[in-house]
């Protein structure tokens, strides 16, 4: 892995893959910058037409680079500004000294839920990190941090400054458009906006002592929520208060080895508009969960693709674009504020059949919890029969030992996606219908091979082979009933 500057990221914008990292939600956090610097500098589409001709021509994006090299941005990405460092809130100064953690505390991952009232030793930890390392942590913590009680003191700004809320995209999933190469990513994800930046960069927040007026973290201020300037603004929100302590090593290498934390700025609910690639789900925007693939919700995400909203969202501008992308969506999943993960997917998306991409999306998954549900019940026939005294308490984990579980549902995924790429690559039809019988058929093998596996463990004889035997039968019943879906039902008898 190559670390670039900025600068250097959009001149080789073309010849660039993609930005990398081994955390989903700072390579989010970082695609989240450059998309905030092409609105800041003024280069991006203002209109429809004019998005689809930068897509259809592949417009380049060097001129964000010459832009950025301009006097205009003099010290304003510098993260070790004296005055205004990047991303960062100044006015800590006074308390990084006496206060100041480890830089553990800015990883979303290990940071946990941040709260001083419980033994968090892994944040004091004082190894460094290295600068670039610290500045993409910092930028996933504005995106992504969680809510509640934070390792803040009160006097350091304010009672409510202990209190941070849940960063932009922390409470959603979210979903980007990747395209060939770095800048086609970045075309396609840049929103039309028909304003012009002017002399404020169009609200691009640098720092927390430039850019609009922020809340306060007493008085009437504590509670001040504002309303994005633009998508400037948008991408760039800071939620988080951070400073940061660089230093240099004994070999010159820039580090950061301390850090202060509190909480950031509170934004409005957001409308719409500025939620572009959100996927509904009822009334609300799609929730990450740790017990669901995202795969399982990929119905929902075409369906957003076939809405039509006058191009208000990302989805109807690809309907228009006539060449097939890649969806990559992203979620961060956390209980009690603690993270236990990301959940990530990509799915294929080509014009034209977001409505067949649908279809086969929620029958798969209706399929896959048929076939989950008849391997639990054949698993529970086994059960039975094995341990015919089981008291009531044990019958749940005496199951498990038969029952796949979530392990059968692992063994669909791949499946499913192989599906989806036969669907979005070709014709309505004959291919969509053999694709639907393929997956069928992955699923009847998958249920099979997995039950199988589990009542391995059974003796051969007596109760354990009669429960082999009647549960491997009620799952072939369960495959072969009336009401089993019709491509299920050839798949078993196949």
């Amino acid at each position: 892995m190559e670390w670039l500057g900025l600068v250097e990221t959009f001149e080789r914008s073309e010849r660039l893959a993609s930005v990398v990292h081994t955390s989903p939600g700072a390579r989010v956090a970082q695609i989240q910058l450059l998309l905030g610097l092409c609105y800041a500098t003024g280069v991006y589409p203002r209109t429809l037409r004019q998005w689809l001709e930068w897509n259809r021509e592949r417009r380049p994006l060097e001129e964000v680079a010459e832009r950025l090299r301009s006097s205009d941005f003099d010290g304003l990405l510098d993260v070790t500004h004296p005055e205004h460092p990047f991303g960062q809130n100044r006015l800590l100064a006074p308390f990084l000294e006496a206060h100041g953690y480890g830089p553990a505390q800015l990883s979303v991952e290990r940071c946990g839920d941040y709260n001083q009232l419980f033994d968090h030793m892994h944040l004091h930890d004082p190894e460094p990190m290295p600068v670039e390392e610290a500045v993409v942590a910092m930028l996933t913590q504005h995106a992504y941090g969680l809510g509640g009680r934070m390792r803040a003191k009160v006097d350091w700004q304010g009672r409510a400054f202990t209190f941070g809320s849940v960063g932009r995209l922390g409470a959603r999933v979210h979903t980007l458009a990747l395209g060939e190469t770095l800048a086609d990513t970045l075309r396609l994800n840049l929103m039309p906006f028909p304003k012009d930046p002017g002399e404020t960069f169009g609200g691009f927040n640098f720092s927390w002592t430039r850019g609009p007026e922020r809340r306060s973290f007493t008085g009437a201020g504590a509670q001040r929520r504002r309303t994005p300037m633009g998508p400037a603004d948008l991408h760039s929100v800071l939620g988080r208060s951070v400073l940061l302590r660089p230093v240099r090593t004994s070999q010159g290498r820039l580090v950061v080895d301390r850090v202060l934390m509190g909480a950031g700025e509170l934004l409005e609910p957001l409308r719409p508009q500025w939620m572009p690639d959100a996927v509904m789900d009822g009334d609300r925007p799609l929730q990450p969960s740790a017990d669901k693939a995202l795969w399982r919700d990929a119905h929902a995400l075409y369906a957003a693709c076939g809405a039509r909203t006058a191009n208000a969202d990302l989805y109807s501008r690809l309907a228009r674009l006539e060449r097939p992308v890649t969806l990559w969506s992203v979620g961060l999943v956390a209980k009690q504020r603690a993270v236990t993960g990301w959940v990530t997917g990509t799915f294929p998306y080509a014009p034209g059949r977001a409505d067949a991409l649908h279809a086969v999306s929620g029958d798969a998954v209706q399929w896959s919890q048929y076939v989950a549900s008849a391997v639990s019940r054949a698993a529970a026939v086994a059960r039975d029969i094995a341990y015919p005294n089981a008291r009531p308490e044990e019958r749940a984990s005496l199951l498990a030992r038969f029952d796949p579980g979530g392990a059968l549902w692992a063994r669909f995924e791949e499946p499913f996606h192989l599906m989806l790429a036969a669907v979005a690559g070709g014709e309505r039809g004959a291919v969509e219908e053999n694709a639907r019988q393929e997956f069928a058929a992955e699923l009847v093998h998958a249920a099979r091979q997995a039950l199988t596996e589990r009542l391995r463990s059974l003796p051969g004889h007596g109760h354990g082979r009669q429960a082999r035997m009647s549960a491997t039968a009620r799952l072939e019943s369960e495959l072969t009933r009336k009401s089993t879906p019709h491509h299920l039902k050839e798949a078993a008898a196949a």
